[in-house]
């Protein structure tokens, strides 16, 4: 054995080393769950952008397809309603002198006839013959119409029964 001869001190524990150990320790424990953290929130990211790319790359035709074709169908619509309304507008002023001409006794029970042509067919009843010759004369030199009656007959309870066509001055239905 051996005997020493200059005496050591006995060494205390240092504070300093001790708090590097634990520093040191929950730095590396941290660093390692950031690492699992990042790597989990990586994995997350790439399954989105994959989702996201497929969603992309999907045919969408048969969809664009249905709502090309329902457009389509909503834009034929619009045009015959423009064109039953540009025909309303343009009958406003045939009515509205109709109304203005018709004796009172006279009642109009059916209507055929175009904007484009301007000829009107009117089927129509009056209280009585007399009625019938007074709205004649009513009708008769007009600058904006011109009233051919025809099918003249005796109708239920002594009426006259007739049919009228006028034929309509293009600047009244144009008025533009």
């Amino acid at each position: 054995m051996m005997v020493e001869l200059i005496p050591k001190r006995e060494q205390k524990p240092i504070f300093g080393q001790l708090f590097f150990l634990i520093v040191s320790a929950s730095v590396l424990a941290t660093a390692a769950a950031s690492f699992f953290i990042i790597q989990q929130l990586i994995q997350n990211t790439r399954i989105e952008l994959v989702r996201l790319e497929k969603m992309f790359t999907e045919d969408t035709r048969p969809l664009e397809e249905e709502l090309s074709s329902k457009l389509q169908g909503y834009k034929r619509q619009t045009e015959i309603l423009k064109v039953v309304l540009d025909e309303r507008k343009t009958l406003l002023p045939f009515f509205s002198l109709l109304e203005q001409t018709t004796h009172p006794d006279v009642f109009f029970g059916g209507f055929q006839g175009s904007t484009k042509t301007g000829v009107f067919t009117l089927e129509g009843t009056a209280r009585d013959f007399f009625t019938l010759e007074q709205q004649r004369f009513a009708w008769e030199g007009r600058e904006e119409f011109e009233a051919k009656l025809s099918g003249i007959r005796l109708g239920e309870g002594g009426q006259a029964a007739f049919s009228v066509e006028f034929v309509v001055n293009p600047d009244l239905l144009n008025p533009l």
